[in-house]
Protein backbone atom coordinates (compact mmCIF):
# COMPACT_ATOMS: atom_id res chain seq x y z
CA UNK A 1 0.00 0.00 0.00
CA UNK A 2 1.22 3.41 -0.83
CA UNK A 3 1.71 6.34 1.58
CA UNK A 4 1.70 10.38 0.70
CA UNK A 5 -0.79 13.12 1.02
CA UNK A 6 -1.79 12.82 -2.64
CA UNK A 7 -3.18 9.49 -2.41
CA UNK A 8 -7.18 9.12 -2.93
CA UNK A 9 -7.43 8.11 0.54
CA UNK A 10 -5.92 11.66 2.22
CA UNK A 11 -7.30 13.42 -0.28
CA UNK A 12 -11.19 12.31 -0.28
CA UNK A 13 -11.86 14.38 2.85
CA UNK A 14 -9.64 17.47 2.73
CA UNK A 15 -11.90 17.87 -0.71
CA UNK A 16 -15.56 17.10 0.42
CA UNK A 17 -15.46 18.38 3.91
CA UNK A 18 -18.78 16.89 4.96
CA UNK A 19 -19.37 14.25 7.27
CA UNK A 20 -17.22 14.90 9.42
CA UNK A 21 -18.72 15.79 12.44
CA UNK A 22 -17.52 12.61 14.79
CA UNK A 23 -13.84 13.24 14.28
CA UNK A 24 -14.20 17.42 14.70
CA UNK A 25 -15.83 16.49 17.99
CA UNK A 26 -13.46 14.33 19.07
CA UNK A 27 -10.54 16.84 18.30
CA UNK A 28 -12.41 19.72 20.24
CA UNK A 29 -13.16 17.45 23.49
CA UNK A 30 -9.11 16.54 22.93
CA UNK A 31 -7.64 19.90 22.49
CA UNK A 32 -6.80 20.97 26.00
CA UNK A 33 -5.35 17.32 27.09
CA UNK A 34 -3.02 18.14 24.04
CA UNK A 35 -2.43 21.49 25.26
CA UNK A 36 -1.23 19.91 28.56
CA UNK A 37 1.36 17.90 26.80
CA UNK A 38 4.75 19.81 26.53
CA UNK A 39 5.41 18.72 23.70
CA UNK A 40 2.27 19.34 21.47
CA UNK A 41 2.89 21.19 18.50
CA UNK A 42 -0.03 21.32 15.69
CA UNK A 43 -3.09 19.57 14.36
CA UNK A 44 -4.20 18.29 11.29
CA UNK A 45 -7.12 16.90 9.85
CA UNK A 46 -7.12 14.82 6.17
CA UNK A 47 -3.57 14.21 5.43
CA UNK A 48 -2.50 10.90 6.23
CA UNK A 49 -5.05 9.82 8.55
CA UNK A 50 -8.25 11.21 9.72
CA UNK A 51 -6.12 13.46 12.48
CA UNK A 52 -2.65 14.10 13.28
CA UNK A 53 -1.49 14.82 16.32
CA UNK A 54 2.08 16.33 16.06
CA UNK A 55 4.44 16.86 18.71
CA UNK A 56 8.21 18.05 19.03
CA UNK A 57 10.71 15.16 18.60
CA UNK A 58 14.90 14.68 18.99
CA UNK A 59 16.64 16.17 16.33
CA UNK A 60 14.00 18.92 16.07
CA UNK A 61 11.68 16.75 13.83
CA UNK A 62 8.18 16.65 14.41
CA UNK A 63 6.54 13.44 15.04
CA UNK A 64 2.91 12.04 14.79
CA UNK A 65 0.10 10.23 16.18
CA UNK A 66 -2.18 8.82 13.44
CA UNK A 67 -5.62 8.77 14.31
CA UNK A 68 -8.57 7.03 12.51
CA UNK A 69 -11.96 8.46 13.91
CA UNK A 70 -15.09 5.91 12.62
CA UNK A 71 -18.61 6.60 13.98
CA UNK A 72 -20.01 3.39 13.84
CA UNK A 73 -19.10 -0.09 15.82
CA UNK A 74 -16.00 -1.39 13.63
CA UNK A 75 -16.58 -4.93 12.44
CA UNK A 76 -13.59 -7.65 12.99
CA UNK A 77 -12.54 -7.36 9.35
CA UNK A 78 -12.52 -3.38 9.84
CA UNK A 79 -10.58 -3.15 12.57
CA UNK A 80 -7.79 -5.41 11.49
CA UNK A 81 -7.86 -3.12 8.14
CA UNK A 82 -6.89 -0.65 9.99
CA UNK A 83 -4.24 -1.97 12.23
CA UNK A 84 -2.76 -3.23 8.94
CA UNK A 85 -3.03 0.02 7.70
CA UNK A 86 -1.35 2.00 10.39
CA UNK A 87 1.20 -0.63 9.95
CA UNK A 88 1.95 0.04 6.73
CA UNK A 89 1.97 3.31 7.12
CA UNK A 90 4.55 3.14 10.01
CA UNK A 91 6.83 0.87 7.95
CA UNK A 92 6.82 4.13 5.04
CA UNK A 93 7.69 6.84 7.51
CA UNK A 94 8.65 4.95 10.74
CA UNK A 95 10.81 8.43 11.79
CA UNK A 96 7.52 10.79 11.47
CA UNK A 97 4.62 8.35 11.96
CA UNK A 98 5.55 6.84 15.35
CA UNK A 99 2.38 6.15 17.05
CA UNK A 100 -1.58 5.49 15.93
CA UNK A 101 -5.05 5.56 17.92
CA UNK A 102 -8.53 3.90 16.29
CA UNK A 103 -11.41 5.81 17.51
CA UNK A 104 -15.10 4.78 17.23
CA UNK A 105 -18.31 4.38 18.69
CA UNK A 106 -17.51 0.56 19.74
CA UNK A 107 -16.01 -2.98 19.31
CA UNK A 108 -17.90 -5.98 18.45
CA UNK A 109 -16.83 -9.48 20.25
CA UNK A 110 -15.12 -10.42 17.94
CA UNK A 111 -12.21 -7.58 18.93
CA UNK A 112 -13.35 -6.09 22.40
CA UNK A 113 -11.58 -8.75 24.31
CA UNK A 114 -8.30 -7.88 22.39
CA UNK A 115 -8.67 -4.31 23.02
CA UNK A 116 -9.38 -5.00 27.05
CA UNK A 117 -6.69 -7.02 27.26
CA UNK A 118 -4.11 -4.04 25.96
CA UNK A 119 -6.75 -1.48 27.76
CA UNK A 120 -5.21 -3.72 31.05
CA UNK A 121 -1.39 -3.38 30.15
CA UNK A 122 -1.77 -0.07 29.44
CA UNK A 123 -3.15 0.78 32.91
CA UNK A 124 -2.50 -0.96 35.77
CA UNK A 125 0.31 -2.84 34.00
CA UNK A 126 2.26 0.48 33.76
CA UNK A 127 2.92 -0.11 37.61
CA UNK A 128 5.50 -2.66 36.51
CA UNK A 129 8.50 -2.32 34.77
CA UNK A 130 8.85 -2.23 31.21
CA UNK A 131 10.80 -5.63 31.06
CA UNK A 132 8.40 -7.27 34.15
CA UNK A 133 8.37 -10.99 33.74
CA UNK A 134 4.61 -10.63 34.76
CA UNK A 135 4.22 -7.97 31.83
CA UNK A 136 5.78 -10.10 29.10
CA UNK A 137 3.82 -13.15 29.77
CA UNK A 138 0.75 -10.98 29.78
CA UNK A 139 1.86 -9.84 26.36
CA UNK A 140 2.54 -13.52 25.11
CA UNK A 141 -1.49 -13.92 26.20
CA UNK A 142 -2.80 -11.66 24.08
CA UNK A 143 -0.53 -12.94 21.17
CA UNK A 144 -1.63 -16.49 21.53
CA UNK A 145 -5.10 -15.05 22.17
CA UNK A 146 -5.09 -13.43 18.89
CA UNK A 147 -3.54 -16.50 17.27
CA UNK A 148 -6.51 -18.38 18.15
CA UNK A 149 -8.87 -15.91 16.49
CA UNK A 150 -6.58 -16.27 13.43
CA UNK A 151 -5.09 -12.55 13.61
CA UNK A 152 -1.38 -12.19 11.36
CA UNK A 153 1.34 -12.20 14.13
CA UNK A 154 2.60 -9.37 12.78
CA UNK A 155 -0.67 -7.25 13.06
CA UNK A 156 -1.65 -8.27 16.44
CA UNK A 157 2.22 -7.34 17.66
CA UNK A 158 2.28 -4.21 15.84
CA UNK A 159 -1.43 -3.38 17.46
CA UNK A 160 0.66 -4.25 20.97
CA UNK A 161 3.50 -2.04 20.34
CA UNK A 162 1.83 1.11 18.42
CA UNK A 163 -1.69 1.19 18.39
CA UNK A 164 -4.32 2.89 21.04
CA UNK A 165 -8.03 2.01 20.92
CA UNK A 166 -10.61 4.62 22.37
CA UNK A 167 -14.12 4.14 22.51
CA UNK A 168 -15.95 7.66 21.68
CA UNK A 169 -19.34 9.07 21.66
CA UNK A 170 -19.64 12.62 20.44
CA UNK A 171 -22.54 13.77 21.80
CA UNK A 172 -21.28 16.08 24.76
CA UNK A 173 -18.65 17.13 23.08
CA UNK A 174 -19.80 21.23 23.37
CA UNK A 175 -21.01 20.78 26.70
CA UNK A 176 -18.05 18.99 28.46
CA UNK A 177 -15.24 21.03 26.94
CA UNK A 178 -15.39 23.92 29.72
CA UNK A 179 -14.81 20.49 32.09
CA UNK A 180 -11.41 18.90 30.03
CA UNK A 181 -10.49 22.73 30.20
CA UNK A 182 -10.53 22.85 34.05
CA UNK A 183 -9.22 19.56 34.31
CA UNK A 184 -6.09 19.74 31.72
CA UNK A 185 -5.28 23.30 32.18
CA UNK A 186 -5.33 24.12 35.66
CA UNK A 187 -4.52 27.89 35.65
CA UNK A 188 -7.31 28.34 33.11
CA UNK A 189 -10.42 29.64 34.91
CA UNK A 190 -13.49 30.33 32.68
CA UNK A 191 -16.54 31.54 33.21
CA UNK A 192 -19.64 30.20 31.17
CA UNK A 193 -19.41 32.92 28.36
CA UNK A 194 -16.10 33.15 28.37
CA UNK A 195 -15.41 28.74 28.07
CA UNK A 196 -18.60 29.25 25.06
CA UNK A 197 -16.08 31.72 23.06
CA UNK A 198 -12.99 29.95 23.21
CA UNK A 199 -14.89 26.48 22.65
CA UNK A 200 -16.14 28.39 19.62
CA UNK A 201 -13.14 29.70 18.55
CA UNK A 202 -11.56 26.16 18.31
CA UNK A 203 -14.25 25.03 16.72
CA UNK A 204 -13.24 27.66 13.76
CA UNK A 205 -9.80 26.42 13.95
CA UNK A 206 -10.81 22.33 13.58
CA UNK A 207 -13.39 23.55 10.69
CA UNK A 208 -10.02 24.73 8.58
CA UNK A 209 -7.90 21.96 9.92
CA UNK A 210 -8.34 20.04 6.74
CA UNK A 211 -6.77 23.02 4.73
CA UNK A 212 -3.88 23.79 7.32
CA UNK A 213 -2.10 22.64 10.41
CA UNK A 214 -3.58 24.65 13.67
CA UNK A 215 -0.86 25.14 15.47
CA UNK A 216 -0.53 25.51 19.43
CA UNK A 217 0.53 29.28 19.28
CA UNK A 218 -2.81 29.91 17.63
CA UNK A 219 -4.75 28.17 20.46
CA UNK A 220 -2.81 29.79 23.00
CA UNK A 221 -3.52 33.35 21.49
CA UNK A 222 -7.11 32.33 21.63
CA UNK A 223 -6.83 31.72 25.19
CA UNK A 224 -4.70 35.24 26.10
CA UNK A 225 -7.79 37.35 24.13
CA UNK A 226 -10.61 35.32 26.10
CA UNK A 227 -8.69 35.60 29.57
CA UNK A 228 -7.86 39.27 28.64
CA UNK A 229 -6.78 41.01 31.99
CA UNK A 230 -7.00 37.12 33.49
CA UNK A 231 -4.25 35.75 31.58
CA UNK A 232 -1.31 36.36 34.12
CA UNK A 233 -1.45 33.04 35.80
CA UNK A 234 -1.78 31.29 32.26
CA UNK A 235 1.28 33.19 30.87
CA UNK A 236 3.15 31.94 34.06
CA UNK A 237 2.35 28.53 34.14
CA UNK A 238 5.52 26.30 33.97
CA UNK A 239 6.54 23.88 31.05
CA UNK A 240 8.05 20.75 32.50
CA UNK A 241 11.18 19.45 30.49
CA UNK A 242 12.25 15.83 31.65
CA UNK A 243 15.88 15.29 32.24
CA UNK A 244 15.92 11.21 31.91
CA UNK A 245 15.99 10.05 29.02
CA UNK A 246 14.67 6.24 29.54
CA UNK A 247 11.17 8.04 30.33
CA UNK A 248 10.65 9.37 27.04
CA UNK A 249 7.53 9.81 25.62
CA UNK A 250 5.57 10.90 22.51
CA UNK A 251 3.58 14.11 23.99
CA UNK A 252 6.56 15.49 26.90
CA UNK A 253 9.33 17.72 25.95
CA UNK A 254 12.83 15.18 27.21
CA UNK A 255 15.80 16.16 27.29
CA UNK A 256 18.45 12.80 27.97
CA UNK A 257 20.46 14.13 30.51
CA UNK A 258 20.11 11.74 33.04
CA UNK A 259 23.71 9.71 30.98
CA UNK A 260 25.45 12.68 32.03
CA UNK A 261 25.66 12.15 35.81
CA UNK A 262 27.74 10.52 37.59
CA UNK A 263 30.60 8.13 36.64
CA UNK A 264 29.51 6.98 33.13
CA UNK A 265 30.28 10.51 32.39
CA UNK A 266 34.12 9.39 31.76
CA UNK A 267 32.87 7.75 28.39
CA UNK A 268 31.27 10.98 26.77
CA UNK A 269 33.15 12.56 24.44
CA UNK A 270 33.28 16.27 23.03
CA UNK A 271 30.25 15.74 20.71
CA UNK A 272 28.01 13.72 23.31
CA UNK A 273 28.50 17.06 25.16
CA UNK A 274 27.51 19.12 21.68
CA UNK A 275 24.33 16.77 21.24
CA UNK A 276 23.30 17.07 24.60
CA UNK A 277 23.65 20.98 23.87
CA UNK A 278 22.05 20.72 20.91
CA UNK A 279 19.19 19.02 22.41
CA UNK A 280 18.53 21.29 24.88
CA UNK A 281 18.43 24.25 22.21
CA UNK A 282 16.13 22.56 20.54
CA UNK A 283 13.47 22.35 22.82
CA UNK A 284 14.14 25.74 24.08
CA UNK A 285 13.96 26.80 20.28
CA UNK A 286 9.97 25.42 20.30
CA UNK A 287 9.13 26.77 22.83
CA UNK A 288 10.25 29.93 21.66
CA UNK A 289 8.05 29.71 18.41
CA UNK A 290 5.25 27.66 19.70
CA UNK A 291 4.18 29.87 23.10
CA UNK A 292 3.80 32.96 25.19
CA UNK A 293 4.86 30.67 28.37
CA UNK A 294 8.40 30.91 29.30
CA UNK A 295 8.78 29.30 32.49
CA UNK A 296 10.26 25.87 32.62
CA UNK A 297 10.53 23.28 35.39
CA UNK A 298 13.88 21.55 35.71
CA UNK A 299 14.93 18.94 38.11
CA UNK A 300 18.33 20.10 39.50
CA UNK A 301 19.99 17.39 40.18
CA UNK A 302 22.11 17.45 37.88
CA UNK A 303 26.66 16.78 36.96
CA UNK A 304 27.88 20.12 37.53
CA UNK A 305 28.25 20.63 33.75
CA UNK A 306 24.92 19.25 32.51
CA UNK A 307 23.04 21.66 35.16
CA UNK A 308 25.13 24.65 33.81
CA UNK A 309 24.44 23.55 30.11
CA UNK A 310 20.97 23.42 30.44
CA UNK A 311 20.49 26.05 32.55
CA UNK A 312 22.34 28.15 29.40
CA UNK A 313 20.02 27.08 26.89
CA UNK A 314 17.36 28.05 28.66
CA UNK A 315 19.17 31.56 29.22
CA UNK A 316 17.34 34.52 31.14
CA UNK A 317 18.33 36.54 27.87
CA UNK A 318 16.21 34.18 25.72
CA UNK A 319 13.03 35.60 28.40
CA UNK A 320 12.95 32.12 29.75
CA UNK A 321 12.05 31.73 33.79
CA UNK A 322 13.40 28.60 35.12
CA UNK A 323 11.84 26.62 38.01
CA UNK A 324 14.59 24.77 39.65
CA UNK A 325 13.71 21.76 41.73
CA UNK A 326 16.64 20.66 43.75
CA UNK A 327 16.12 18.30 47.84
CA UNK A 328 12.67 19.40 48.14
CA UNK A 329 13.37 22.71 47.44
CA UNK A 330 12.13 25.15 44.52
CA UNK A 331 13.97 28.03 43.37
CA UNK A 332 12.64 30.62 40.86
CA UNK A 333 14.42 33.03 38.37
CA UNK A 334 11.11 35.26 38.82
CA UNK A 335 11.51 35.58 42.66
CA UNK A 336 14.65 38.43 43.47
CA UNK A 337 14.61 38.26 47.55
CA UNK A 338 18.33 38.53 48.20
CA UNK A 339 20.08 37.98 51.42
CA UNK A 340 22.91 40.04 53.12
CA UNK A 341 26.17 39.34 51.25
CA UNK A 342 28.58 38.83 50.90
CA UNK A 343 28.65 34.95 49.72
CA UNK A 344 31.79 34.57 48.30
CA UNK A 345 35.06 35.40 49.49
CA UNK A 346 37.01 36.40 46.12
CA UNK A 347 40.52 36.42 45.46
CA UNK A 348 42.39 36.40 41.67
CA UNK A 349 45.93 35.95 40.29
CA UNK A 350 47.71 37.50 37.43
CA UNK A 351 49.90 35.91 35.12
CA UNK A 352 52.66 36.37 33.10
CA UNK A 353 50.80 34.82 29.83
CA UNK A 354 49.39 36.91 27.36
CA UNK A 355 46.66 34.87 26.69
CA UNK A 356 43.11 35.42 26.02
CA UNK A 357 42.05 32.44 28.03
CA UNK A 358 41.49 32.79 31.87
CA UNK A 359 40.22 30.11 34.75
CA UNK A 360 37.90 30.83 37.37
CA UNK A 361 36.84 28.03 39.81
CA UNK A 362 33.73 28.68 42.42
CA UNK A 363 33.24 26.68 45.36
CA UNK A 364 31.23 25.82 48.26
CA UNK A 365 33.13 24.45 51.77
CA UNK A 366 35.57 22.71 49.87
CA UNK A 367 38.25 25.11 47.83
CA UNK A 368 38.64 23.99 43.97
CA UNK A 369 42.24 25.41 44.21
CA UNK A 370 44.32 22.10 45.33
CA UNK A 371 42.53 20.01 42.85
CA UNK A 372 42.99 22.60 40.16
CA UNK A 373 47.05 22.45 40.97
CA UNK A 374 47.25 18.61 41.53
CA UNK A 375 44.63 17.24 39.01
CA UNK A 376 44.37 19.78 35.82
CA UNK A 377 47.97 19.90 34.09
CA UNK A 378 50.27 22.44 32.55
CA UNK A 379 48.29 23.69 30.12
CA UNK A 380 46.12 26.53 32.14
CA UNK A 381 48.66 26.94 35.15
CA UNK A 382 50.23 30.21 33.15
CA UNK A 383 46.85 31.89 32.81
CA UNK A 384 45.38 34.46 35.19
CA UNK A 385 42.73 32.83 37.97
CA UNK A 386 39.69 34.31 39.98
CA UNK A 387 38.61 32.57 42.54
CA UNK A 388 35.23 32.54 44.56
CA UNK A 389 35.24 30.18 47.89
CA UNK A 390 32.53 30.52 50.40
CA UNK A 391 31.47 28.74 53.63
CA UNK A 392 27.61 29.76 53.75
CA UNK A 393 24.84 27.18 52.93
CA UNK A 394 22.08 27.76 50.09
CA UNK A 395 19.26 27.33 52.56
CA UNK A 396 16.33 29.18 50.25
CA UNK A 397 15.87 31.62 48.01
CA UNK A 398 17.14 34.55 48.79
CA UNK A 399 20.77 33.15 49.78
CA UNK A 400 20.91 31.79 46.10
CA UNK A 401 20.04 34.27 44.38
CA UNK A 402 22.87 36.35 46.84
CA UNK A 403 25.13 33.40 45.23
CA UNK A 404 24.48 33.29 41.69
CA UNK A 405 24.61 37.17 41.54
CA UNK A 406 27.84 37.77 43.04
CA UNK A 407 29.56 34.74 40.80
CA UNK A 408 27.46 36.00 37.37
CA UNK A 409 29.02 39.86 38.55
CA UNK A 410 32.78 38.62 39.53
CA UNK A 411 33.28 36.58 35.99
CA UNK A 412 32.08 39.43 34.27
CA UNK A 413 34.59 42.01 36.12
CA UNK A 414 37.08 39.12 35.55
CA UNK A 415 36.34 38.63 31.65
CA UNK A 416 36.36 42.51 31.08
CA UNK A 417 39.97 43.52 33.36
CA UNK A 418 42.02 40.98 31.68
CA UNK A 419 40.38 41.30 28.52
CA UNK A 420 39.71 37.18 28.17
CA UNK A 421 37.43 35.45 25.32
CA UNK A 422 37.31 31.83 27.19
CA UNK A 423 36.77 31.57 30.71
CA UNK A 424 37.80 27.28 31.74
CA UNK A 425 34.96 27.73 34.74
CA UNK A 426 35.56 25.06 37.58
CA UNK A 427 32.52 24.83 39.48
CA UNK A 428 32.38 22.84 42.96
CA UNK A 429 28.93 22.60 44.98
CA UNK A 430 24.75 22.57 44.22
CA UNK A 431 24.05 21.17 41.09
CA UNK A 432 21.02 23.72 41.46
CA UNK A 433 23.45 26.61 41.23
CA UNK A 434 25.07 25.76 38.28
CA UNK A 435 21.48 25.62 37.01
CA UNK A 436 21.20 28.76 37.16
CA UNK A 437 24.64 30.24 37.23
CA UNK A 438 24.17 29.05 33.56
CA UNK A 439 21.24 30.52 33.32
CA UNK A 440 22.72 33.71 33.75
CA UNK A 441 25.93 33.86 32.09
CA UNK A 442 25.34 36.25 29.20
CA UNK A 443 27.77 38.85 28.14
CA UNK A 444 30.74 36.83 29.94
CA UNK A 445 32.66 35.50 27.06
CA UNK A 446 32.83 31.43 25.16
CA UNK A 447 32.66 29.42 28.91
CA UNK A 448 34.79 25.60 29.19
CA UNK A 449 33.16 23.63 31.44
CA UNK A 450 35.24 20.81 33.18
CA UNK A 451 33.37 18.17 35.35
CA UNK A 452 35.49 16.14 38.11
CA UNK A 453 35.24 12.57 37.27
CA UNK A 454 37.33 9.39 38.20
CA UNK A 455 40.24 11.73 40.34
CA UNK A 456 40.31 14.35 37.61
CA UNK A 457 38.84 17.52 35.98
CA UNK A 458 37.94 16.84 32.86
CA UNK A 459 36.64 19.13 30.12
CA UNK A 460 33.02 18.72 29.10
CA UNK A 461 30.68 21.38 27.29
CA UNK A 462 31.81 24.40 25.65
CA UNK A 463 29.11 27.38 26.13
CA UNK A 464 28.97 30.52 23.97
CA UNK A 465 29.61 34.01 25.00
Amino acid sequence: MSVGLLEKESTGGATARVGFEYQDAYVLQNLPKWLSQSAFSHVVSEAIGDVEVCYHGSGGRVVHLMLEAKNHELSSTAFWAEVARFKSVHEAAPQELVRFGLVCLGYNGKTSPFVSMLGRLRGVGMSYQPDSVILQRDRDEVMAWAAKQGVDEDFAGFALQHVDFETYSPESADAAFAGEVERHLRTIDLGGRQAARLRDRFKAHIARSSTAPVHRCQLELDICEVLEHDRGDWLSSPTRVRLVGSETSLDQLTVAADEFIGPARISKTTADWQQLSASAREVAVFLSNCTERRSVVLDGRQGMSAACLLGHAFRATNKFVLHVEHNGLLYRTDVYDQANGPFFQESTRDAPSTSAEGVASISFTTAVGADLTVRVGAALQDLPVLTLCSGRAISGQSEMNLAVNEAKAALVKFRSEKRLDVIHLFLKGPSAFSMLLGHRLNAVCKVQLYDWVDGAYRATAMLDG
